[in-house]
């Protein structure tokens, strides 16, 4: 009778431990099916986006392009016609003059918003000299002393890289002059074979990141710096406070 209790014991035993393997084995799969479909949604998503602004990019440089080599050229011509008018009273010396400073007022505002679809230098020269014309322009427009530091080791970096990390740091600086009534931003670049780190830090008033996220629209400039971020497949910190400036940490991946 014991001997009999013993074997159903150990046949109730082994039932159960096969259960349970059964059991972890169907769990694994479960959990190894849920990573797997959760890594391939997030590379769908990373390849939906990415493909969203690689396609805003090609029409801002179009439309760049279109400005720069298009109606920039032909505002000269048209300059280049008045000019040629021989003016038969005092009045219309004056017209002349009057149309000539507006075709020149817009033949400048062309420029600057040629530059800010797609800097020309961007392509050209790379990343740190666009930079460098840039940020003499911002502060003689706005009342922000930008300090600009960085460590180059001249690692070529890949063209949606640069236009990427150019969007991001175009963004903290106009966010900053629109947004943080601060007089100081400091930033820093560092490149290296490894990886690509940014830091800037401003002495504004700060905001509450938890209430900027809630709110509808007023996290529109965080969630545009975390999607490029994301693209690049890098890491993206921000810290903020009121009364506690902004700070912005991205290390970007390069191998």
């Amino acid at each position: 009778m014991g001997h009999d209790m013993d074997t159903q014991e150990t046949t109730i035993l082994t039932l159960a431990l096969i259960a349970a393997g059964v059991l972890a084995v169907i769990l694994f799969y479960f959990i190894f099916t849920m990573i797997r479909q959760h890594r391939k949604t997030r590379l769908l998503h990373y390849e939906k986006i990415e493909a969203e602004v690689r396609t805003l990019e090609r029409e801002r440089l179009r439309i760049a392009n279109d400005l720069h080599d298009d109606l920039g050229p032909m505002l000269a011509a048209i300059k280049f016609k008045v000019t040629s008018v021989e003016p038969l009273h005092k009045d219309d010396e004056l017209m002349i003059q009057k149309v000539c400073e507006h075709i020149d007022e817009m033949l400048t505002r062309i420029r600057e918003i040629a530059f800010d679809l797609m800097p020309n230098a961007l392509s050209r020269k790379g990343l740190i000299p666009t930079l460098e014309e840039l940020i003499p322009k911002a502060q003689k427009m706005f009342p922000l002393k930008i300090h600009f530091t960085y460590e180059d080791e001249s690692i070529p970096l890949r063209s949606d890289t640069v236009i990427h990390l150019y969007r991001i740091i175009l963004e903290i600086i106009h966010n900053t002059i629109k947004h943080s009534k601060a007089t100081e931003l400091n930033m820093k670049l560092s490149i290296t074979e490894k990886q690509v780190i940014f830091e800037s830090k401003d002495n504004g008033i700060g905001f509450d990141i938890i209430k900027v996220n809630e709110e509808q629209s007023g996290g529109l400039g965080l969630i545009n710096l975390q999607t490029r971020t994301e693209i690049m497949r890098g890491e993206m910190k921000v810290h903020s406070y009121p009364g506690g400036g902004v700070w912005y940490y991205l290390q970007i991946p390069l191998k």
